[in-house]
């Protein structure tokens, strides 16, 4: 291996700086008609600083070596300027990200038995609301909460439940549901008079035997929020009382049920294979079951679970005679082995139209219903929405 050692003058430096260069050239011996020769395959150069160091020398051991120093490939440390880059980059992006520029996403919702479920629908319901209030955000330092009021508003055409909410400033539809005894968020009319409480909440009727003390603890209230919030001055309470309860949201099934999420049974069967791996009662392999089997006599009428329109008919040799309906929000169910099918492509049905009756057509072991439901393209367990 040959050592070059190259000092530069202030002239062939970049700043004034002057460097100095180690090259070291590693060399193999190649035999070429019966004598060695010596040839450079790599060089590593090395990058030394050198202060107040005039002129230009060359040493080497072993023999001379012809040096290029415009061929030296110098390397140059990217990270800083990445860097740099980054910031001014990150600065510059600071404004759109604190404004909330661009589109929102929405987001998909499970339906299952979540304690943040009411949250999850509220940011679905109300994506520019980024914070939904929690239930202690209604009382004050102190503890104390304002007396509700109650102001009347007239249903416009075109008007929704949460449209109404959000103009009102609750951040809980399900307020303006409990308030108004609304069991379905979507049949609201024109025309129609709902009460709009001053702050969210829920409307309660007070049961024999129960105290404030306890409906307190129930919901996670304090007794003087309560009292504050009802404008009560005493915990005597009566059967038949509405009391309203500050902060408090309604319970994932009361959601599901006010939106049109939860499915009827389409017949009353008994459970012969539910939902998920199985043991297949023809192979008795183990394979996943798609939906769930009810077993009833041939002929039973089968029910739409939901409100939906018929998105096909027909028979194929797993199913058999089946039928698919399509729903709001994504849903889609499916009922297979009818004997017959009573509903055509595109008919409309609400929930509890019949649609079809039991049979044993398809891959079938006896006479039975088969049901799966799908969310946006997927099967879910059906035990998940039935009610």
């Amino acid at each position: 291996m040959d050592i070059i050692t190259y000092q530069a003058s202030d002239m062939d430096t970049m700043q004034n700086d002057s460097m100095s260069f180690a090259v070291q050239i590693k060399r193999k011996n190649e035999y070429v008609g019966g004598y060695t020769r010596q040839t450079a395959v790599a060089a590593d150069m090395r990058l030394f600083s050198g202060l107040g160091k005039t002129g230009a020398s060359y040493t080497h051991t072993n023999r001379s070596v012809a040096f290029n120093r415009s061929a030296l490939p110098i390397r140059c440390n990217p990270l800083p300027i990445l860097l740099v880059f980054s910031i001014v980059y990150a600065l510059l992006a600071l404004p759109l990200l604190r404004t909330g520029a661009g589109a929102y996403s929405i987001r998909t919702i499970t339906f299952s038995e979540e304690p943040l479920f009411s949250r999850a629908i509220h940011s679905y319901i109300f994506p520019e609301q980024e914070n939904f209030t929690d239930q202690e955000a209604f009382l004050a330092a102190d503890g104390y909460v304002s007396t509700v009021t109650f102001k009347d508003y007239t249903v416009r055409k075109g008007d929704t439940v949460s449209g109404i909410a959000s103009r009102a400033g609750l951040r809980n539809f399900g307020t303006l549901l409990s308030v108004n005894n609304i069991d379905n968020a979507r049949r609201i009319s024109a025309g129609q008079t709902l009460r709009i409480p001053s702050t969210d909440g829920l409307l309660y009727t007070v049961k024999k035997n129960e105290t404030l003390a306890g409906i307190a603890a129930t919901h996670k209230v304090n007794v003087t929020a309560l009292l504050d919030a009802n404008d009560l001055t005493h915990e005597t309470l009566s059967v038949g009382q509405k009391l309203f309860i500050p902060g408090a949201s309604l319970s994932s099934f009361e959601l599901r049920k006010a939106l049109g999420e939860l499915f009827i049974y389409p017949i009353m069967g008994r459970l012969t294979s539910p939902f998920g791996y199985r043991n297949d009662p023809f192979t008795g392999a183990r394979s996943f079951h798609s939906g769930i089997d009810l077993a009833a006599p041939i002929g039973t009428s089968v029910k739409a679970t939901l409100d939906g329109r018929i998105a096909e008919t027909g028979f194929n040799r797993i199913f058999g005679n089946y039928v698919i309906i399509t729903h709001d929000r994504g849903y889609q169910s499916l009922y297979g082995h009818l004997s017959a099918i009573y509903v055509k492509r595109g008919q409309y049905v609400t929930q509890g139209a019949i649609v079809g009756a039991v049979g044993n057509t398809g891959y079938s072991t006896g006479p039975h219903l088969h049901l799966s439901i799908y969310k946006n393209g997927s099967l879910i367990n059906p035990f998940s929405v039935l009610k």
